[in-house]
């Protein structure tokens, strides 16, 4: 059986690196004949036609495949256009690289990983082509653009609402995230989906964190709705209350833009790391915090978590409902008042993960036993 989707390589990105873990196990894994074809659209704004070059990175049961292209950048496409219809005409170059990706591997269905603009082009392709879909819900797309302007959340509502189809599976993180969708967005009960947590890979577990520190440590895009002002109102708070802390920082926030240079003279920033390398950075963190407004998971806090450092996380994000099935529901806060949070980061700064709950997430969270749920239902929605 043969898969299709769509991947965009980013450190930062939590989707990224669950596509990407996905893939590994697969490639690794035996007693089953899935394989996957990812399709790498890269923005080549020097390709003005068009396409820019195909490449393709192969194994055994997985490959990539990378091509470049002019992809027109969404904000000034949805400030300019009109309607839906007129964001659909200017990515039809980008949803017609997908749709000859599919005619040319013909997959036995499509997996989209989000309801972002190049998912949305992905699922597209895959309608026009008459080949069945899983939707797997990362990111709310309703909740992600809230800070944009009126026609914009509009054009945005329509975009992710074309997601909501009799026919497609869909696989959501977590209960959050299909009340959010069935309640905001559908505005309907779904009936074809599961609900599958994401996983955390095992070389989180490899080592223990380095409990006497004063380190804070923060992973994330630098957006919105990941509640990024109360990360620069801890910065201040912490600074002006005698750096009690040290605040850290992996994010893909531009050194040239003036919050960064602002922030860089209180906090210290460090570089975005790949997957297995973040597992030292949580080592090294005395708490790890995710103040997210809105998350349809939070792979970081899981993760460290894993790397046996405690971890703070907001109530409206999916990984709450992991925290609450580990036992850790004291660390799962209100990010409202930021003397609150600070008062109790000092009281979670140095405590540790016992290892029973760490125990348990190995058995409910590793990828084997995530992926395999994922398996089963890529196999029974073909």
């Amino acid at each position: 059986m043969k898969v299709l989707t769509s991947i965009k390589i980013a450190q930062t990105a939590g989707i990224a690196q669950v596509v990407l873990a996905f893939m590994d196990f697969i490639e690794k894994s035996k007693g089953n004949d899935l394989s996957i074809v990812a399709v790498n659209i890269i923005n080549h704004p020097s390709s003005p036609s068009g396409f820019g070059g195909t490449r393709k990175k192969k194994t055994k049961k997985t490959r990539t495949i990378s091509i470049g292209m002019k992809v027109p950048d969404i904000a000034d496409v949805v400030n300019k256009a009109k309607n839906l219809a007129e964001v659909e005409k200017k990515y039809e170059k980008v949803i017609l690289a997908y749709q000859k990706a599919i005619q040319e591997e013909k997959p036995d269905l499509v997996l989209v990983n989000g309801t972002y603009f190049m998912p949305w082009c992905l699922f597209l392709a895959a309608e026009r082509e008459n080949i069945r879909i899983v939707l797997h819900y990362h990111g709310v797309l309703a909740k992600e653009v809230q800070n944009w302007g009126k026609k914009q959340r509009n054009i945005f509502l329509k975009m992710e609402r074309c997601f909501d189809k009799k026919n497609i599976f869909y696989i959501f993180p977590s209960e959050i995230t299909k009340n959010v969708v069935e309640k905001e967005v559908f505005k309907h009960k779904v009936k074809k989906m599961a609900v599958i947590p994401n996983p955390v890979s095992e070389h989180f577990f490899e080592e223990q964190n380095q409990v006497e520190n004063r380190n804070i440590g923060i992973v994330s895009r630098w957006t919105g709705i990941k509640n990024v002002r109360f990360c620069e109102d801890l910065a201040d708070y912490n600074n002006k209350n005698g750096n009690k802390f040290v605040v850290n920082i992996i994010t893909d926030l531009d050194k040239s833009d003036k919050i960064y240079k602002k922030l860089s003279k209180i906090v210290t920033f460090h570089k975005q790391k790949n997957n297995k390398k973040l597992a030292s950075f949580y080592r090294n963190m005395g708490v790890v915090i995710s103040p997210s407004h809105f998350e349809t998971y939070g792979n970081v806090a899981k993760e460290s978590i894993a790397s046996g450092t405690p971890a703070m996380v907001n109530c409206n994000m999916g990984v709450s409902e992991t925290f609450d099935n580990l036992g850790l529901g004291d660390w799962i806060i209100n990010f409202d008042s930021v003397k609150s949070v600070y008062d109790k980061i000092g009281s979670v700064m140095g405590e540790t993960v016992h290892e029973d709950v760490k125990n348990k997430m190995k058995r409910l969270y590793m990828p084997h036993t995530i992926f395999g749920r994922m398996i089963s239902v890529l196999i029974n929605a073909a």
